[in-house]
């Protein structure tokens, strides 16, 4: 990348696909931004560049490439892979570029230092955020999972009924509305995204779902 793509690049300005950083910041927060970022859409971690756009660079790019590599080794499972590159930004300054895309492995979980718990995160917008329990079941692959039937009850009926008058559905508005419980709303919601009746939006509050592919035909 030359440093003319590199200043396009920064001017598209912090997104779904494009993260900032001035200097790494400490190890698991850097693995929650790329593993939220190759659980997602993949996309940049820019590193030497200021949260309002500026391009600053670091003295030292290899001491922060190590630092990374060994924060990914240390609290991501499984690790990430990335691709690095460094432009020179000034005689003394250098921008480290940490880019990654849409994992086959996802979802890559961050294991928490202190609980040792192990947490999977997304991205939404400009932000990284913890997971749904339907954003993580739908990460998984299946075995033909681009032939998935599904039969249409009671239920799954009272589903799409919601979808027709709202236009979108959350799980636990779909359990209040159908009068069950949120475990099943949740199967049932993660089974009909997988057979594209429906379509999943990672949202901040409540991620939510609207209609699929095969609705719309």
């Amino acid at each position: 990348m030359s440093r003319g793509d590199l200043q396009q690049l920064v001017a598209q300005g912090e997104g779904l696909r494009l993260e900032f950083k001035h200097r790494l910041p400490e190890p698991e927060r850097v693995v929650r931004e790329l593993t939220a970022l190759a659980n997602t859409s993949g996309g940049y971690l820019l590193i030497g560049i200021a949260d309002d756009g500026t391009i600053k660079g670091v003295k030292d790019p290899e001491e922060e490439v190590y630092a990374l590599n060994s924060a990914l080794k240390q609290y991501c499972f499984p690790e990430v892979a990335v691709e690095l590159e460094h432009v020179r930004v000034s005689r003394t300054r250098t921008v480290v570029i940490v880019k990654t895309t849409a994992s086959p492995m996802r979802p890559h979980y961050v294991l928490d230092p202190c609980s040792q718990d192990r947490c999977v995160f997304v991205r939404f917008e400009d932000m990284c955020i913890e997971a749904s329990r339907e954003a993580r079941k739908l990460m998984y692959s299946l075995p033909d999972s681009e032939n998935v039937l599904i039969k249409l009850g009671a239920k799954e009926r009272l589903l799409l009924k919601q979808l027709e008058q709202k236009g979108r559905v959350t799980v636990y508005g779909f359990a209040k509305y159908a009068k069950i419980h949120p475990g099943r709303a949740s199967r049932i919601i993660v089974r009909m995204t997988r057979a594209k009746i429906l379509v999943h939006h990672i949202d901040l509050e409540d991620d939510y779902f609207t209609a699929g592919a095969a609705l719309l035909q």
